[in-house]
């Protein structure tokens, strides 16, 4: 095969990458959808289930030299396209790029469009509803998987109305519950389990911003697939506020970061080694560096992620006012409608009166 236009994504296909690429080849129909780098163990599987339907290669199959426009899914990062890097820098290739990660487009762009969406499938879905195209039930069901995947279900603080919105889309267009709930709770295998236990064992808590960060890290004989939802898992069990792993397999540094808490952002952090993601979810693949070397890496980087929660003064009234404990509701109802606030604190003698203590006349305040 020698196709013309390619669309590609990032290396270890998420289900987000995947239903951006499907939704991308009905913008460009000329496209060939091109995999490389490995597909998530979900899916792989959920690939195998439509093969005949869903008409993708892989990179191997293909002749790239002839490829005149790459049209680039689900990363900025071009070093996470992998050996598919050179295409896209190749003079004379023209460059689309579709991305959700927020920040200035990639100077490697030639055309961008970007959103500060949950999930990349969600700002796929806008374009597609305004474009009157239909997704097949199969398309529309990867679609959903990726914004479920990218949003938490809809319970990370990064999901958007729009992505609430579009997975109404998925399902006005076919999607299958019956497959989504199936592909995105796939059971660890026995590797999985025990990779879990050995990060478990020697996972060690950091303090950054305030949180509680565990850092873990192996080295494993075999390649495993799948290990984004091994981090998952671990995050549940050890109960941390975020998680960084590092797996050395097959010569190659798989690093994954969690973090459920609004002062760490994990993508900015991981940012550094040269990876990509979101602030709950991310992860990078580092060559030529021993795991050791990493984790320290990981470690130093971390404080970049750190996110300055607002604080009380943020968000209180300034200046203070008080109203005495003498003051009638009536009067001090009137002077909260004048200041446009919806509470006041009373005190007594200079002194501010603690909540429940004032008087409990109907002609005093009450707080």
């Amino acid at each position: 095969m020698r196709p013309t236009e390619i669309i590609i994504a990032h290396q270890a296909t998420d289900f987000d990458a995947l239903g951006s690429m499907l939704a991308a080849r009905r913008l460009y129909p000329g496209a060939q959808v091109v995999l490389h780098g490995g597909l998530n163990r979900n899916v792989r599987e959920f690939v195998a289930l439509h093969e005949g339907e869903l008409d993708l290669v892989e990179a191997a199959r293909c002749d790239l030299s002839g490829v005149t426009r790459a049209i680039v899914v689900e990363t900025a990062a071009i070093d996470r396209l992998g050996e598919l890097a050179e295409v896209v820098r190749r003079p004379g290739v023209e460059t689309v790029l579709f991305d959700h990660h927020g920040g200035e487009p990639a100077e490697w762009a030639g055309r961008a469009v970007t959103s500060d969406d949950g999930a990349l499938c969600t700002t796929m879905v806008v374009i597609l509803g305004e474009r009157g195209i239909e997704p097949t039930p199969a398309e529309a069901t990867a679609l959903a998987l990726g914004i479920h995947e990218d949003t938490g279900s809809l319970t990370f603080a990064s999901t958007t109305l729009r992505d609430v919105e579009a997975l109404a889309f998925c399902a006005r267009h076919g999607a299958s519950q019956e497959l989504i709930a199936r592909f995105l709770h796939l059971p660890l295998g026995d590797e999985q389990r025990a990779l879990l236990t050995t990060l478990v064992d020697v996972g060690e808590t950091h303090d950054v911003a305030g949180a509680r960060v565990l850092v873990a890290g192996a080295r494993w004989p075999r390649y495993v697939d799948g290990i984004s939802t091994v981090a998952s898992k671990i995050v549940e069990l050890a109960e941390c506020e975020a998680l960084v792993m590092a797996v050395e397999m097959e010569g190659r540094v798989f690093v994954v970061g969690r973090s459920r808490t609004p002062a760490l952002d994990i993508g900015a952090a991981l940012a550094g080694l040269g990876g990509g993601g979101h602030p709950q979810a991310a992860s990078a693949i580092v060559r030529g560096r021993s795991l050791e070397a990493v984790q320290r890496d990981a470690l130093a980087a971390l404080p970049a992620g750190a996110v300055q929660v607002p604080l009380a003064r943020d968000v209180m009234s300034s200046p203070p006012w008080f109203v005495d404990d003498s003051t009638s509701i009536e009067d001090a109802l009137d002077e909260c409608r004048r200041r446009r606030t919806s509470g006041v604190q009373v005190a007594r003698d200079g002194m501010l009166i603690p909540r429940g203590a004032a008087k409990k006349s109907g002609k005093i305040v009450r707080m």
